[in-house]
């Protein structure tokens, strides 16, 4: 299968299993031959439980302190599931826009694809043995906002890997020690796997933001000139910032020092 097809089957997928699609022989059974026009952003399709729900519909994140109400650690996860569902829809996009991309970053971008459809798959897994269903509750569009802007890989990058994807290097420990406080050691489990995972996401973006990244430019420069309005440097770090997982991704120095700073 051509990636540019399983990208297209995904992003238009109604059901949540074809958003968690992959050939028979997963990655190995992909290849790149084909890889189209680039095509414009477009919202995806979403089964009707999950179609994006008016602000005044949406229900509040749970105070971390509550995380040990089964009734609020689900109000969580089901917020993570769908920061996950939509991750997973604008990588698939991002197969479609750029494809002109070096084969080295489309190739990397399928493997991410991967990661976070097994990130979905333990949310939604989890939900359920809480007792509820992803999709019981409204979902936003947040990710989503940020993407017609995104005209290049590096934009792409800055804003999935280095502003999201970094700031769950912050936001998954301390949501895993809430969980662990509440005494939901499975959903601190899950927060590990993904905290784990995001350092090698952010590991992507570090790699092509220094492949793009002109000469005469730092690598903190070119990720600020190339954010969005919809996003600023403060996104990609939270409270608790962790400098270490940040130098395991593979970040420059000046680039940790900056984020640090930044408020």
């Amino acid at each position: 299968m051509e990636l540019s097809t399983l990208a297209t089957r995904i992003l238009f997928a109604d059901t949540l299993e074809g958003k968690l699609f992959l050939p028979p022989g997963g990655l190995s059974a992909l290849t790149d031959r084909l890889p189209g026009e680039a095509r414009a952003w477009s919202a995806p399709s979403r089964p009707q439980a999950l179609a994006i729900a008016s602000r005044n519909q949406r229900v509040k994140f749970p105070h971390p302190d509550n995380f040990g109400d089964p009734q609020m650690a689900i109000r969580a996860l089901h917020t993570f599931a769908n920061h996950e569902l939509m991750a997973v829809e604008l990588m698939a996009w991002a197969l479609l826009a750029y494809p002109d991309a070096p084969a080295p970053f489309r190739a990397g971008l399928t493997r991410l694809i991967v990661d976070e459809q097994r990130h979905l798959s333990l949310y939604v897994d989890r939900i359920a043995e809480l007792g509820a269903t992803f999709g019981d509750l409204p979902v936003n569009d947040h990710f989503w906002r940020c993407a017609p802007e995104l005209s290049t890989p590096l934009k792409w990058v800055c804003a999935m890997n280095l502003t999201f994807e970094q700031g769950n290097l912050d936001h998954a420990p301390f949501f895993e020690e809430c969980f662990q406080k509440g005494g939901d050691e499975e959903s601190a489990r899950i927060m590990n796997i993904i905290y784990e995972d995001e350092i090698h996401h952010v590991g992507f973006g570090a790699r092509w933001l220094e492949y793009f990244r002109p000469e005469h430019q730092s690598s903190f420069e070119t990720y600020v000139q190339n954010l969005t309005f919809h996003n600023e440097p403060t996104r990609g770090r939270g409270e608790h910032f962790d400098a270490n997982a940040r130098r395991r991704a593979g970040l420059d120095q000046d680039f940790i020092e900056a984020m640090e700073s930044t408020t």
